[in-house]
């Protein structure tokens, strides 16, 4: 301060202020710190509740959801490429107002790929939408933003015969039909150059997994697609239906009864006499059992098969053939053969 203002005692505007700025820190300092505080907090609170005020938000692995299959198939189509695989990575970031930044998920945005935009064959480049909310925020770039998918005319081919195979060997002393099996036909949709390959469905009835006991069994098995070569089709786009329910296994049905094996040979009877000046060199039969298949309560009534047992060789100067006719035990019984062939080789005597 200059002699002068010292001695007139008037200060300067600049120190003024200057004494004034130190008066309000080194006076009750501690008031005006905590009136920056709240002043603070406020300000926070009030750009929270500003709604047009947001934060980028990344999320990464996002589910993207595929739309519009069926639709796409009535037009025609069929995506051929994996698109687990082509979706595996999607990631998106989000502009989110502060207020929900915490509780935005990526499910919020629908991420999604509508296969019915599908318009034609080969490579055709699909773009991953999303949905905008009021409440949190848009989606503002998406990686990948598109993806290039294979499609290929979708076909449907009705009436694919279905059969049933055992196998392996029956344990012995069991009989089991011929299985049915239900439905007999099915249709099978999917790619033009898988379908168009495929001939029959077949199932397999492994003996080792029947409970083998007197009476029907009705089971569900599943079926293989085969092509013309016999080879097996395999393809996770190819759908099968039947009366336009998907299936993945047919219902087969077949009766079990016990068997008993039955000597024949022993039966038969040869009578008469052969023409003088002749002889029997060989009396052959086959076969020389035959296998009943019958309710237990049949079986154990029997001693032996019903069948014609006498041959009457009178008068024969020639080899003769024979056929003996075996009969059923009871009518619902099945039996291995229903003749017994008997040959008869004569010729001169020596």
């Amino acid at each position: 301060m200059s002699e002068t203002s010292k001695r007139t005692g008037v200060q300067k505007p600049g120190a003024v202020l200057l004494n004034l700025v130190k008066h309000i820190f080194f006076h009750n300092g501690w008031l005006k710190l905590l009136a920056v505080l709240i002043s603070v907090v406020l300000w926070a609170g009030l750009i929270s509740q500003d709604a047009t005020l947001t934060r980028d938000k990344t999320f990464t692995d996002v589910n993207v959801n595929v739309t519009g299959m069926e639709t796409m198939k009535r037009n025609g189509y069929i995506v051929t490429s994996d698109l687990d695989q082509l979706l595996d990575n999607v990631s998106i970031v989000a502009a989110v107002p502060q207020q929900q930044y915490e509780n935005a998920e990526a499910a919020t945005y629908n991420v999604r790929m509508d296969l019915s935009r599908i318009a034609g064959t080969g490579q055709q480049e699909l773009k991953l939408l999303s949905t905008n909310s009021s409440m949190y925020g848009r989606v503002v770039s998406t990686s990948p933003s598109s993806v290039l998918v294979n499609v290929e005319e979708y076909v449907v081919r009705q009436r694919i015969p279905v059969s049933v195979t055992v196998s392996g060997d029956l344990p012995e002393g069991w009989y089991m039909s011929t299985p049915t099996v239900d439905p007999p036909l099915v249709t099978v949709g999917g790619p033009k150059s898988v379908v168009e390959t495929i001939s029959r469905a077949r199932a397999y009835l492994v003996p080792d997994d029947i409970e083998w006991k007197e009476g029907s069994i009705l089971t569900s098995l599943a079926f293989e697609l085969y092509n013309r070569s016999g080879e097996k089709v395999e393809s996770d786009l190819l759908e099968v239906t039947s009366d336009s329910l998907i299936m993945d296994s047919v219902l087969i049905e077949a009766n079990i009864l016990p068997t008993r094996v039955f000597d024949v040979a022993d039966l038969v009877e040869i009578t008469g006499n052969v023409a003088k000046g002749y002889e029997i060199n060989d009396v052959r039969i086959s076969p020389e059992s035959v296998t009943v298949a019958a309710r237990e309560e049949v079986l154990a009534q029997m001693d032996e098969i019903p069948m014609d047992r006498t041959v009457s060789v009178k008068n024969l100067k020639e080899t003769t053939v024979f056929q003996l006719k075996v009969s059923k035990p009871s009518e619902d019984a099945i039996i291995s053969n229903d003749t017994v062939t008997v040959t008869v080789e004569i010729g001169p005597e020596e």
